[in-house]
């Protein structure tokens, strides 16, 4: 508003001189003049503090444009109607109702027109005052001139004004997008890196197995699931024979070895809904759902076959030193209706084939073993 301000002020003061040397060449009186710098010097300022002050600035803007092409025609009629003043005014002010108002503020800005010269034409009457002088005519054109080259000016700082923020906001919306795209996937990254650390919690790392906490938070959801849907449950709990013997005589390295040779071949034999686990040491516990007693001995008999036969320990060892595994089989629901009590059951089975010389399976409370001579 500062600029436009300015510019009709300018313009104004441009205004008051070619209308001035019009009224000095009809012979108006002092008064007049008076009228002419109170119209075209102070008016302007009036308007534009009562604009400032506006809760609604524009409308109030609009509202000072009806009220300057109303005086303008007024002074149009008080002027006798030159051609050139006339039709200087009344460009100027409707191209300022355009500015502001758009097409929509040309019907009022032509109602305010033609009070002005309505009220102008009953003062004074249909008078005609004598023709522009040369220099006046040449400071309506100049004015004209000058006037629309300024409106242009405005209109072009405006529209740089706007491609400038337009590029800003461009340019802000790509910084956004891509702080958006880094946000996304850092979230990704912190999603990834929580399930691998969620992961590595729930994993025995030597093994790659499942581990304890994982058995303990696992086991009774599958229980109650085999329970809600009438299935069994095998929970197989297998032990390394001589562990401390294999770590004391070819040392923790090779004992590692072992244990992870275990994990592979417990992951080998384990469907996926199979829960393979080292719960701690040398003990591992393999958890089948849905698999009835006769299909889990099975499973267990030949995790014990193939451990006995892997090359588990170097190849110069004797073969009586061979790694093997002693296997207990505790059943859901039978040997137990809690995790506590099949474990314990299992843990049970494991121990007898413990005392019957090792390298064995069996099922708890039943004497049948399925194994090799130790």
């Amino acid at each position: 508003m500062p600029a436009y301000h300015r510019m009709r002020a300018l313009s104004c003061a441009y205004t008051l001189v070619f209308c001035a040397l019009h009224a000095q060449a009809m012979g108006a009186s002092a008064a007049t003049g008076v009228f002419l710098v109170l119209q075209f010097l102070v008016y302007p300022h009036l308007l534009y503090w009562r604009a400032r002050r506006a809760p609604d600035g524009l409308r109030a803007e609009q509202q000072n444009l009806l009220l300057d092409i109303a005086l303008w025609g007024l002074w149009s009629a008080a002027l006798g109607f030159p051609p050139w003043i006339t039709f200087t005014l009344f460009i100027t002010a409707g191209v300022n109702h355009a500015i502001t108002g758009g097409h929509r503020a040309l019907a009022p800005a032509l109602l305010a027109w033609a009070l002005g010269l309505g009220v102008g034409w009953l003062a004074w009457g249909p008078r005609h005052g004598p023709p522009e002088s040369t220099a006046v005519v040449s400071l309506c054109a100049l004015g004209l001139v000058g006037y629309l080259l300024g409106v242009g000016q405005m209109a072009w700082q405006r529209n740089q004004a706007l491609r400038r923020l337009r590029q800003e906001l461009r340019e802000s919306e790509a910084s956004l997008q891509a702080a958006n795209e880094a946000l996304r996937t850092r979230v990704l990254e912190i999603e990834q890196l929580q399930l691998q650390l969620q992961d590595q919690a729930h994993r025995d790392p030597l093994t790659g197995l499942f581990n304890r906490r994982y058995l303990e938070a696992t086991l009774p959801r599958e229980q109650a699931r085999c329970e809600r849907a009438g299935q069994p449950m095998a929970l197989v709990m297998l032990d390394i024979d001589h562990f401390k013997a294999i770590n004391d005589v070819h040392g923790h390295q090779m004992g590692d070895e072992v244990l992870r040779r275990m994990g592979a071949l417990l992951m080998t034999h384990s469907r996926r809904e199979d829960i393979p686990c080292r719960i701690g040491g040398e003990e591992f516990v393999l958890v089948l759902p849905g698999m009835a007693t006769p299909q889990a001995l099975r499973r267990a008999e030949l995790i014990r076959e193939a451990f006995g036969a892997s090359d588990a320990l170097p190849g110069d060892a004797p073969a009586a030193r061979r790694a093997t595994v002693s296997i207990g089989v505790a059943m859901f629901p039978e040997h137990g209706h809690d995790m506590v009590a099949l474990m314990r059951s299992a843990d049970a089975a494991m121990y007898a084939v413990k005392r019957a010389g090792r390298n064995g399976v069996r099922l708890h409370d039943q004497a049948r073993f399925a194994s090799s001579p130790p």
